[in-house]
């Protein structure tokens, strides 16, 4: 995914990139801090007191400016204020059986206009009060009401979880049990069961048609240099070609797609 920066150009943002960001504590000291209130990099300074210097900071502050994740506003160069730029959203789910990361990240283009009380669906009430007091209490029961039904979201999507894994500990007892001994090769003994199980870890992506690029990405070769992509590449459509001789679902169509015919 694009972030703009400041200057116009376009940053990519990479898991890596997003870890190396999060993986920092004092980066996420910052973005705590002004996801409450905007700052300017003096007054973030002054909250570290002597642990941690104004130059380095600023350092900070640059890079996740960089990746759009915070941008500067104010005319006055002696009054920058910094605030939170964009909406990211990060899940991370690593069992025995399973293992994906989704992260989603959008840029805030304008903050007063894409947050209002009246998408909510619940200003028309909110307006009938008067009192700031209870103003206030609204406000957080609404919090608390959402804060609960999040809760309870969880504890769903972790039930769900628990029974994909349970269905892919299935999945792999029928490849043991059916397919393990013709799966097998002696130069890769395995990356035909990662391509299979890759297929099945994301059932939404790759039952309708698999771009060999896009499981080229989900398997970790996206890091690599043209040449060598483009040489597991080659493998991977041999491979493929492998599996649909013996499972009858896997079928490949005339533009060199793939797809389970089930």
């Amino acid at each position: 995914m694009e972030l703009e920066e400041q200057e116009g150009e376009n940053v990519f943002l990479s898991i890596d990139n997003l870890f190396e960001i999060l993986g920092n504590p004092t980066r996420r000291i910052i973005l705590s801090k002004l996801a409450k209130v905007p700052l300017g990099a003096s007054e973030l300074a002054a909250s570290f007191g002597k642990k941690i210097s104004r130059q380095a900071i600023h350092s900070q502050l640059k890079m996740l400016s960089y990746y759009g994740m915070i941008e500067n506003y104010g005319e006055d160069p002696r009054n920058i204020k910094y605030r939170i730029n964009s909406h990211l959203s990060l899940r991370i789910n690593i069992t025995p059986d399973y293992y994906k990361i989704n992260y989603d990240v959008s840029k805030i283009d304008d903050t007063k206009n894409n947050l209002e009380l009246k998408e909510t669906g619940c200003h028309v009430d909110y307006q009938k009060i008067r009192h700031p007091d209870k103003k206030l209490r609204f406000l957080g029961e609404k919090i608390k009401e959402i804060e609960h039904n999040l809760s309870g979201l969880e504890r769903e999507r972790n039930a769900l979880l628990h029974n994909k894994e349970c269905f892919i500990i299935e999945l792999k007892n029928v490849i043991r049990d059916q397919y393990e001994e013709e799966i097998k090769t002696k130069e890769q003994p395995n990356l035909e069961k990662e391509i299979f199980y890759t297929l099945f870890f994301n059932p939404i992506k790759y039952f309708d048609r698999i771009n060999i690029d896009t499981l080229l990405d989900d398997m970790f070769f996206s890091g690599m240099g043209p040449i060598r992509r483009d040489q597991h590449k080659v493998s991977i459509r041999h491979l493929l070609k492998d599996l649909s001789k013996l499972m009858g679902f896997l079928k490949e169509d005339e533009d060199d797609f793939w797809f389970f015919d089930i």
